[in-house]
Parts: C-alpha cells; structure tokens; sequence
C-alpha cells in the first residue's frame, strides 16, 4: 500500500484525563494479569528540492499562546524522556474538525504534550495541513485537487466535522502550516508528514522549518516506514525521524523492518497490533509510539505493550475529564 494511503483506526470510547494523571508520570508499572498503572500519556511522506513561490499572506485563525509555565507542551529531548508522552493526531481528529486550529487548540488545552499534522500545498506555495490529495473528504467537494487550487480557492472551503464523534460542530477553515509553527512552535513537539507533496518542493518546508531560531527542537519527520528521500533529507539537516507500522504488514513482509528502521529514530506501530508485533518493535531499542489511538483502554494496552508514546485520536477520550 502506498505510504500516503494508510488507514487510520478510529475508535469512539470515551476517557479520563483525570484518571491518566492520577497514574502520575513515571514509568509504566503492570501489576498482575493485565492491572496497569500508567503514566500520562499517528501515516508516509514524500519529499527534496529548492525553495519555490509563496503566495500573499492571508492570517488564519489564531490560537491562545500555551499560558507560560504550562508543563503539558513538550520539545523534542523532553518529550522523548517522558514516559507515555500523547501526540494530538491531526489535533484530535476523532474529537474536532482534523487539523483546524480550533482542534489543536482543543487538544493544547487537555494537556497534549506534542502535535500532528498532514501537509499539502497549494499551486501558489502555501502549504497547509490536508491529509489527501483533495478536499473532498474533508469539504464535501468533489474533484478539488489542493495542488492545483491557490490558497484563496481552498479557504473559500471549510473542515467539516463529518468524522468525529460530534458531527453537530461548525465546520472550521484550513490551516496553514506557519500558523501553526506560530502558534506552537515554540511550545510544542510538532509531527510533520508532508503526505501528497512531491519531492521537488520539500525545500521549501525545510526553510518554513527553519523559521524558528533551532527548528530541530521543535519538529519530528514523520512517514510510512518506506518513506525514504523526506526521513534521510531530515535526518540530515539534525532532525529527529518517525516512521510507523501496520503489524499487518510487518507479518506479510519479513523483512520490511530490517529493509527500513534504519530511517527512523523512533518507530510506531498500530495499538491493535499483537503482543508478538510490539516485542519485536522494541527489541530494536529505539522508543516504539502506538498509532492510532482512540480511547483510554486502548491507550492503557498500547502503554501496558511497551509504547513510549500514544499517537491519539481521541485527545479528549484519552484526556479529556471524567
């Protein structure tokens, strides 16, 4: 399957924050068959090139800056020593309209301690957060390539809540990717997949990138586990790198894990997968983030496996207060 068509597991089981914190946040502990006492607590890339075009600079919504002092938002060294650290996939895609400022925000708010987001890029330079080629399943629009639209035709569109729990909500404008670095950048680890942009513009998200004054303090390169030219171009420029699994797919290929691990500095592999999938995944030694969780059970298994960190969904399931 190709990296960028990878399904996402969804799930719609309601969490506790509260109760993930009362674990506290050292390591996980399991205590008899399947009991866990637990810490507190994402899909390929293609990428190369020089910088291109940008278009004018229309401000999408702004978020609230993380109050100073705020623990939960983690940079990259602190957020890999923190035992089952959550990513905000898409900002909390099973919970808010996916990648939305209004969903990151949200997700800031529960006490994400890192972020994800897709990219795509307009015809006229922008890049924003998209998970597909087109619109279509986010807008409802049909046929509505990001890449052949300027980035004034896709905000006359708007993420609808279609897929989450709540299709009741407003639906909320596309966000660029430097709204979100401003936003974030500073407080947050931020996953960056560049999911259907070709290679020869990935110049231009390194130099968005660097926007920020020591940008591999902020982001992580995240691709399908054969994603090759954006995870070896990252790690190049001082970037660490994420690459995530199906264990699916790791048992109808035996060698996919010793063709590719050596791309990634940490690896992911989807909560669902059995026992057998996560021991081999650990037995490599570098930090094994469960993908795509939806709730606090599942979030309990994936930890209670050996995951270092929770790629999540469900932000306010996982979260969210009783």
């Amino acid at each position: 399957m190709p990296d960028d068509q990878q399904p996402a597991p969804r799930g719609d089981r309601r969490v506790s924050r509260r109760a993930l914190v009362g674990f506290g946040l050292g390591a996980a502990v399991v205590a008899g068959a399947g009991a866990l006492l637990a810490p507190r607590l994402l899909d390929g890339a293609r990428p190369d090139a020089a910088p291109g075009r940008t278009a004018a600079r229309t401000p999408s919504p702004t978020a609230t800056p993380t109050p100073a002092g705020r623990a939960d938002g983690l940079l990259v060294d602190r957020l890999i020593q923190r035992p089952g650290f959550t990513v905000a996939h898409r900002g909390g895609s099973l919970d808010w309209p996916e990648m939305s400022m209004e969903g990151y925000r949200q997700s800031v708010e529960l006490g994400a301690n890192a972020l994800e987001i897709s990219l795509a890029r307009t015809s006229d330079g922008v890049w924003f957060g998209l998970h597909d080629a087109t619109l279509d399943r986010t807008s409802g629009t049909s046929g509505f390539v990001a890449a052949e639209h300027t980035w004034a035709e896709v905000q006359e569109h708007r993420i609808t809540a279609a897929e989450t729990g709540d299709p009741r909500q407003e639906p909320q404008p596309y966000l660029r990717f430097d709204d979100l670095v401003a936003a974030y950048g500073r407080s947050h680890t931020i996953f960056v997949d560049p999911k259907v942009v070709s290679t020869e513009h990935l110049g231009e998200l390194f130099a968005l990138m660097a926007a920020l004054p020591r940008p591999t303090e902020t982001f992580v390169a995240k691709g399908y586990c054969t994603a090759q030219a954006w995870p070896v171009d990252a790690a190049a420029r001082g970037f660490r790198t994420w690459g995530y699994y199906y264990a699916a797919e790791l048992t109808a290929d035996a060698a996919m894990l010793s063709r590719t691990q050596e791309r990634w500095s940490w690896l992911g592999l989807d909560y669902t997968a059995p026992p057998d999938a996560w021991r081999t995944l650990n037995a490599t030694g570098k930090p094994v983030l469960a993908h795509i969780v939806p709730s606090r059970p599942d979030a309990e298994r994936s930890l209670a496996l050996g995951a270092a960190g929770l790629v999540v969904s469900g932000v306010r399931e996982v979260l969210g207060a009783a």
